[in-house]
């Protein structure tokens, strides 16, 4: 039986659960803010906004309506991020000596964000680094997840040839910044056309007095805001440690969806040789050849870093 607007009951709660645990969110009554759904069991108008972004990033018909289609795409979602949460991956733990494993490292709730992320040995040692820091300085740093499942669908909004997939990237949680930068954790200013620069709020005794211009919202994509206060350039800290920030989608600045935004990845590109280094390397350092093989970022093993893997 397919839920619509309308529609009442424990299957429709459970459906709101999925949607805020995916991370879908939606303009709240008053415009002001995007929050997780109320798990009333009750199809309103919010809820079926949400199915609708839901189906827009994943090329799903978006109708609004969750017949089988849309439902075994979030349920198979929600199985991946729920896996991406309390697993490292067996498969990184076991035969090859030399393999590298998958650690569990601990993140700043907030929100809807995650308290944990998932990332390769020794990238974990550097974005450990990196969250000692922030916390010196009165910041926190969010969580939206880092290491992807193998398994998991390639949509809109990601990448087959992610580094996630190889444990070298992780993502702030996407409501953490670009909702309001008088209260946000971090602030957002767009820079070098379709790059951004993000600063981390901290505390008046460790961070720098900052009035920042070109301040990006997802409800204001002009970059004519500004945020005052004090801050921690939280680009450049991850720079220093070896990870890199990606340019946002065009399609963000033509009224496209908030996922093309970007703000949130950053990726540790250490060791990396640009013509050289390959997506398929990098995935046998924490995956057995076995393990790879039936999956679908393995088809994409001969990519090569800077050329057609980025």
């Amino acid at each position: 039986m397919a839920l619509k607007l309308g529609s009442k009951g424990e299957a429709v709660r459970a459906l709101q659960q999925m949607l805020n645990f995916i991370g879908t969110r939606v303009r709240a009554e008053d415009g002001d803010d995007y929050r997780p759904l109320t798990l009333d069991g009750d199809f309103g108008p919010r809820t079926q906004a949400a199915v609708i972004e839901f189906q827009m990033q994943h090329g799903l018909l978006a109708d609004g309506i969750v017949g089988p289609i849309t439902m075994r795409a979030l349920e198979e979602e929600y199985r991946t991020l729920a896996l991406d949460l309390v697993s490292p991956g067996a498969d990184s733990l076991t035969g090859d000596p030399e393999r590298l494993t998958f650690e569990r490292c601990p993140a700043d709730p907030w929100g809807e964000g995650y308290s944990v992320v998932w990332l390769r040995s020794d990238v974990a040692e550097r974005y450990r680094a990196v969250l000692e820091a922030v916390h010196a300085a009165g910041g926190i740093l969010t969580s939206s997840g880092g290491r992807r499942d193998l398994r998991a669908p390639v949509t809109t909004g990601r990448s087959a040839t992610s580094f996630h997939y190889t444990g070298r990237a992780l993502d702030l949680f996407l409501y953490s910044g670009m909702v309001n930068p008088a209260k946000d954790p971090y602030v957002v200013v767009r820079e070098n056309g379709l790059y951004h620069r993000v600063y981390a709020r901290c505390d008046e005794f460790h961070a720098e007095v900052r009035e920042l211009e070109s301040v990006v919202t997802y409800r204001n994509r002009g970059a004519t805001l500004r945020a005052s206060g004090f801050f921690l350039d939280l680009t450049a800290l991850f720079e220093r440690h070896g990870f890199r920030r990606i340019a946002a989608r065009p399609t963000f600045y033509t009224g496209g969806s908030e996922l093309g935004a970007e703000w949130w990845h950053f990726q540790d590109e250490t060791g990396l040789v640009r013509g050289k280094s390959t997506f398929g390397d990098e995935l046998l350092k924490v995956y057995s050849r076995e393990t790879l093989e039936p999956t679908p970022p393995w088809r994409y093993r001969t990519y090569v870093f800077g050329v057609n893997w980025n």
